[in-house]
């Protein structure tokens, strides 16, 4: 597996978390962490306010906030490989 920045793991969490939301274990999973990492970017997310931790369902939900993130940082990405091709330079 290639190195995945914090960017892209907190994409992955948010995507695998939803509104639904998910538990511990599925978002080990789905994001290829260890249980040590994955409770490390998950206390950060909820205290960036990216995900809140309902205690009675045991689940991870993704805040408006963190909903926001994920799609600002599809449109970069969107407009980041717009600008990928080709550079035609005229006379």
């Amino acid at each position: 597996m290639k190195y995945r920045d914090r960017d892209e793991i907190f994409t992955c969490i948010l995507h695998t978390t939803g509104l639904n939301g998910a538990r511990i274990t599925k978002i080990m999973y789905s994001s290829f962490l260890s249980y040590t990492q994955v409770l490390g970017y998950l206390t950060t997310m909820v205290e960036y306010g990216f995900l809140k931790y309902d205690r009675a369902d045991k689940l991870f939900r993704a805040t408006s906030k963190g909903i926001r993130y994920l799609s600002l940082r599809e449109k970069l990405c969107e407009i980041l490989s717009l600008g990928s091709g080709k550079v035609e330079i005229k006379p």
